[in-house]
């Protein structure tokens, strides 16, 4: 017996309905009752071994009157491990924050004994083995009752003695991943601590309900993990994809919360939002078929829940999704949040007990339906694959070539990519003309779509898929190929491949002849913003070419891009040999090529001496944060500048703003948000910027220094309706939700010789938007930077009001004002740290942008 007061205010819930006054006095002395935990959690299960401690025993309170500590949680499960035959666990990795992520194997000593054939025959397979499911939990940091339950699961599956428990052991492997975020849920679990009241506090009001910013839903960059299963962009994503492809487990849940008005959600989810490329048998029979055990255990403890009303099963990247791309069944669970220890709702207060023990129940029935149901789950697989595999079969597209021969690193991130989701990929032995684009031979890449993963294949190259809905729960299309703007063709035909590429290409910088006059470095890989910085971390004068030029290099004729890098010899505060030092460990950290010349007499095109060659500042970046302001897109931001770049940015929170002396930096990000329309906050950075800053803005950030007289750009005008069409209430949610750009792909037509656009070849960009600003064209000629074209849309759903205000409107404006300039963007170039394709543009305005005046002083020096 323990106390948990918690607990105890659950079952006194109906005493504040009908005697509040004796209900206000009970919740004072909470601490008086106390109740036997395994009652609550698992009342008809009696049998366990006294040798294995509980979560209660182990922690040194009850399960629900407090947040545990990731490492607590681990710890648990190591203790589990070390006192049971039962229990092994893996360290599969660790965070940025250096938290330690496990996975452990629940299943029979017999099992354990043989855990390596089982592992392999599953992957061949084999349906004479045992059943291998996959239980996840807390992909959201802020939604914590998963993990708790996780233990709870854990204890349970370990010590339990009853003959079903027995059974599961001998039939399933049940791996258990009790933390998907752990620095998010530490984050959280130490706010929901130190504001814990005790007595404890219901209102929704108090501190301890409402998170400062960032919250912690996200990981450490504050990015949504349960976005980056089809990304891949975290190592948290990365090390538990690794893991997935290892086991291949047939069931994989995901739990989380939603808000505390809510009851209870497992799927199915919204019918017409169920991803049409992945067979019809999933949805339509094998998620019913679940439905049925989720039911049977909720209704047992009485609690409420819905299904099929929302959450849809469109986009892979969900944890609840990955999994059904290869011949598995995903399960969400969405539960009601106490977001804290315990808060009023519209009806009954809500407890963190009670909110594990309903996500508890829910781990339980789907260990009970997967055995339950284990010959359909390995129907569900076969048929997966030969459908699949059929699909590919009969297919026009036989492969898709791809590869950009000037940028190596890009192209070497989209294979590590798909490499990373076990598609094939191989090296292409033959020029291919396709597209009007050429593929070299030794330099692009095919991809068979007659392969077992063709599933992913085509989520990875598809641009677009057939819709049954027209509402998004998130993106309404994800084509890797276009978010890497990576060039590439559909082959139709009969096509050859080389080798099997295993494992990602390196990348290797040609040798570095020393010059006593310059260097010169091409602009058109991903990894040059990085060299740049690195050279000037080494206190190298940088600079950039405004203009295409060729030179002789080592006896043989290279062409330069606008952009170019030029790095002059005496022009420097080190010496040539301290120079060349330099360069070479750049060249090497970076693998990008230097070249080595002797004269400034270009070729062709403007000569090295030339006045539009210009010194590149050093980027000093500071980026406003705090409450109002999309932590993800700030994420993004510092998280391209930390991990690609390995450049510092000041995160300052807007309150702060007011000490800060703008004066220090010479860059200013504001991502989405909304911002303060105080005078003296505007004021501020107008004339931080006519004073020679440069503001950089993403989405409503520019819509702000529009309407705040920053910029004297202007919106797109919204048409208004003056007589709309009657709708049924009933259906508004739907009507207005088809409206909203949930995320879809565009081409836009980028000015590649406005440093924003330096290093890319091709005028036509793929970008993303999932936002609602539209930028007008710049009255000025030259000021718009990229424009979408006049049929714009590549790939996703888009709304016909919202084709109106997309078609030729900019994406990218350069606005001149005073000795400074803001550069407008209408969308996010980072999107989900993905985008490769765009993120350099956002890359070159931060590098570039000090550089960019109006055509009027093209070529004078600033």
């Amino acid at each position: 017996m323990h106390f948990d007061h918690l607990l105890v205010l659950f079952i006194l819930n109906i005493i504040s309905m009908r005697k509040p006054y004796i209900f206000l006095f009970l919740i004072s002395h909470l601490p008086l009752f106390c109740f036997a935990q395994a009652d609550y959690f698992y009342p008809t299960s009696k049998s366990f071994s006294k040798d294995i401690p509980t979560p209660e025993q182990f922690l040194g309170y009850p399960i629900g009157s407090h947040h545990t500590r990731h490492d607590k949680i681990i710890d648990y499960f190591k203790t589990l491990d070390r006192l049971s035959d039962r229990v092994s666990v893996e360290e599969i990795g660790e965070t940025i924050g250096h938290r330690v992520q496990v996975v452990a194997k629940i299943t029979s000593p017999a099992n354990h004994s043989r855990l390596e054939e089982i592992r392999k025959k599953n992957l061949e397979g084999s349906t004479d083995i045992p059943l291998v499911i996959q239980l996840g939990y807390n992909v959201h940091g802020n939604e914590p009752s998963s993990s708790e339950a996780a233990m709870v699961t854990a204890y349970y599956l370990t010590a339990s003695e009853d003959e079903e428990t027995l059974r599961w052991l001998n039939e399933m492997v049940i791996l258990v991943d009790p933390v998907y975020n752990p620095d998010g849920r530490d984050r959280h679990t130490h706010w929901a601590n130190m504001h814990k009241g005790s007595p404890v506090v219901s209102d929704p009001m108090d501190r301890e309900h409402n998170e400062a910013w960032p919250g912690g839903r996200t990981n450490h960059y504050w990015f949504d993990l349960n976005r980056d299963w089809f990304l891949g962009v975290h190592p948290e994503s990365r090390n538990r994809m690794k893991f997935f492809h290892q086991w291949r487990p047939y069931v994989m849940t995901d739990h989380h919360e939603m808000g505390s008005n809510s009851s209870f959600y497992f799927d199915p989810g919204k019918y017409t939002s169920n991803n049409p490329v992945v067979p019809a048998y999933l949805y339509d029979v094998v998620h019913p078929k679940f439905a049925e055990y989720f039911s049977k255990g909720m209704n047992s403890i009485g609690s409420l829940y819905y299904t099929k009303e929302s959450y849809d099963k469109l986009y892979p990247g969900y944890g609840s999704s990955y999994v059904n791309f290869y011949g598995g069944i995903g399960l969400l669970f969405e539960q009601a949040s106490s977001r804290g220890h315990v808060q009023e709702t519209t009806t009954l207060p809500i407890t963190f007990a009670f909110t594990i023990r309903n996500q508890f129940t829910a781990s339980l029935a789907t260990v009970r339906a997967s055995i339950g149901e284990k010959e359909m789950l390995r129907k569900l697989r076969k048929d997966f694959f030969s459908s699949t595999l059929a699909q590919a079969k009969s297919s026009p597209i036989k492969a898709y070539v791809f590869g950009d021969s000037k940028d190596v690193s890009r192209t070497n991130a989209f294979i590590n990519l798909l490499l990373l989701h076990q598609v094939e990929v191989f090296e292409n032995n033959q020029n291919v003309n396709a597209n009007g684009k050429t593929f070299e031979k030794g330099k692009s890449f095919v991809v068979p779509t007659e392969q077992t993963n063709y599933i992913m294949v085509r989520s990875a190259f598809e641009k677009d898929i057939v819709y049954r809905d027209s509402t998004f729960y998130d993106a309404s299309t994800w084509s890797l190929v276009h978010a890497f703007n990576m060039p590439h063709a559909e082959i139709k035909g009969t096509f050859a491949k080389g080798s099997a590429i295993k494992e990602t290409p390196t990348k290797v910088a040609q040798v570095v002849t020393k010059s006593n006059y310059a260097y010169l470095m091409d602009i058109s890989d991903y990894q040059v913003h990085k060299a740049i910085f690195q050279l000037q971390s080494k206190k190298v004068i940088v600079r950039t070419s405004f203009k295409s030029f060729s030179a002789m290099c080592n006896g043989v004729e290279r062409g330069f891009p606008h952009g170019s890098i030029v790095i002059p010899v005496q022009q420097q505060t080190l010496d040539s040999d301290q120079l060349f030092a330099a360069i070479q460990e750049v060249s090497k950290a970076t693998t990008m090529d230097f070249y080595g010349v002797e004269t400034g007499l270009s070729t062709k095109g403007i000569d090295l001496g030339s006045g539009l060659i210009k010194t590149i500042k050093i980027p000093k970046a500071i980026m406003l944060i705090g409450s109002g302001i999309s932590g993800y897109e700030a994420g993004e931001v510092w998280h391209l500048l930390d991990q690609r770049i390995g450049m510092p940015i000041s995160k300052v929170d807007l309150i702060n703003l007011p000490r800060v002396n703008l004066n220090d930096y010479n860059q200013m990000i504001m991502v989405s948000g909304t911002y303060p329309t105080d005078k003296s906050f505007s004021d501020k950075i107008k004339h931080w910027v006519q004073g020679g800053g440069t503001l950089i803005t993403l989405k409503t950030a520019s819509e702000w220094a529009i309407k705040q007289g920053v910029v004297k750009e202007k919106l797109v005008v919204t048409d208004t309706l003056k007589n709309p069409k009657r709708v049924d209430f009933e259906n508004a949610a739907d009507s207005e939700g088809a409206k909203r750009i949930g995320g879809s792909i565009f081409q836009i037509d980028l000015d590649i010789t406005n440093p924003i656009g330096f290093g890319y070849g091709d005028r036509k960009v793929s970008v993303y938007r999932n936002g609602q600003t539209f930028l007008q064209p710049s009255k000025s000629a030259y000021h718009t930077v990229a424009q979408y074209t006049s049929t714009p849309l590549i790939g996703g759903y888009l709304h016909k009001t919202d084709l109106k205000k997309v078609v030729n409107s900019a994406a990218i404006i350069f606005s001149p004002e005073g000795q400074g300039r803001v550069l407008l963007f209408s969308d996010n170039p980072n999107f989900r740290g993905t985008w490769y394709g765009t993120n350099k543009m956002f890359l070159n305005a931060m590098f570039f942008g000090t550089l960019i005046s109006s055509p009027t002083n093209f070529g004078e020096e600033e």
